[in-house]
């Protein structure tokens, strides 16, 4: 009797644990947004499964590579995701496809943990996420009682369902935001498109306040970029614009944003920015490209650019557009200015080679 008994209660545990599957299913299958996804989906395994601690480890490498931008500047998930290459994902997981239980050295894991759980987490399930047979991250879920996931004494074959459902659903929303990255995105430099620029300045320019809040718009262009060009062809220019690209998100990262306007022009606009700090960074730029030049098939590409800017502040534009039109119009001064000196070096450079 007691057997039967025993039976009939783990049906119901099992019941109750499928309702829990089920919600949290509900709650993440329609979310077509990477943070919506993550927030909701790690709030509901603390409320359904009541555990204090829940994070999502992504790799920073393709597939996922262009979540790592749009996820790192939200502040509200800053405990709920981290980043990590994919060579530390495997040491954790190794080969298995199973959920991994860890209650000693838990040290030794804090390379996928977020830096406020250093030193609480005495317990930590990982579940590795996958898409497409190809693993792209973890599900971990964590606790102070050193008990909670006692690799002797627990069970992971709920965790390994559970992680199952979820990387389908990361499937879902990694696939709609791919396709609405393509459509936003430059191809080849990776920034922001020119259709993205028209609609993020003008909802930018609704926000600004003179007096209270500004905006920077500048505009550079990479000086003699066609006779690069045409002296060492299309690649060599692409990998010119790739590069340029490259540095300017380093220097925008978080504080504003990139786009590529067209050809070898480029854009930044930095909201709540004087105009002072944003030709200070469009400075600060130039004199790297043109202490660093690109490495191109063992020649050292000299790089440099010519900028102006605008901003709400210093201009009083009546639209976004007239924002855009005084920085471009900079630019062609500065660009044309007799006191500027013409990019000997790299008509040098150029000339030396041919």
């Amino acid at each position: 009797m007691h057997n039967i008994n025993q039976l009939i209660e783990n049906v119901r545990e099992n019941e109750r644990i499928a309702r829990k599957f089920f919600e949290i299913e509900r709650c993440i299958l329609s979310i077509g947004r990477s943070d919506q996804f993550v927030a909701t989906l790690t709030k509901e395994i603390e409320k359904q499964f009541d555990v204090p601690y829940v994070w999502i480890n992504l790799i920073n490498e393709a597939p996922l590579a262009h979540l790592v931008d749009s996820l790192e500047r939200i502040p509200d998930l800053f405990d709920r995701v981290v980043f990590t290459r994919r060579s530390h994902i495997i040491d954790v997981v190794k080969s298995n496809s199973k959920t991994v239980l860890v209650n000693q050295n838990i040290e030794k894991y804090r390379i996928i943990t977020p830096p406020v759980y250093y030193g609480v987490v005495a317990s930590l399930a990982v579940s590795p996420l996958t898409i497409d047979g190809t693993l792209v991250g973890l599900l971990c879920q964590a606790d102070s009682d050193v008990e909670r996931y006692n690799p002797q004494t627990k069970d992971t074959l709920l965790l390994d369902q559970l992680a199952s459902k979820i990387s389908l659903c990361l499937l879902n929303v990694t696939a709609r935001e791919k396709l609405e990255y393509l459509a936003t995105r430059d191809a080849l430099t990776g920034l922001l498109n020119r259709r993205q620029l028209e609609l993020m300045l003008e909802r930018e320019f609704a926000r600004a306040k003179p007096g209270e809040r500004d905006l920077t718009v500048i505009f550079f262009d990479c000086d003699a970029f066609k006779v690069i060009n045409d002296t060492l062809g299309h690649d060599c220019g692409d990998e010119v614009l790739a590069y340029v690209a490259q540095r300017l998100l380093r220097y925008v990262h978080k504080q504003g944003l990139a786009f590529r306007f067209a050809g070898d022009e480029f854009v930044f606009v930095l909201p709540n920015k004087s105009l002072e700090y944003g030709l200070q960074i469009a400075e600060s730029l130039s004199e790297y490209l043109q202490s660093n030049p690109l490495n191109y098939k063992s020649n050292f590409v000299p790089i440099s650019i010519s900028f102006g800017g605008a901003s709400i502040e210093e201009d009083k534009p009546t639209t976004h557009r007239q924002l855009l039109k005084i920085a471009d119009e900079r630019l062609y001064h500065f660009k044309h200015n007799k006191r500027r000196f013409v990019p000997t070096k790299i008509f040098k450079f150029l000339n030396r080679i041919r």
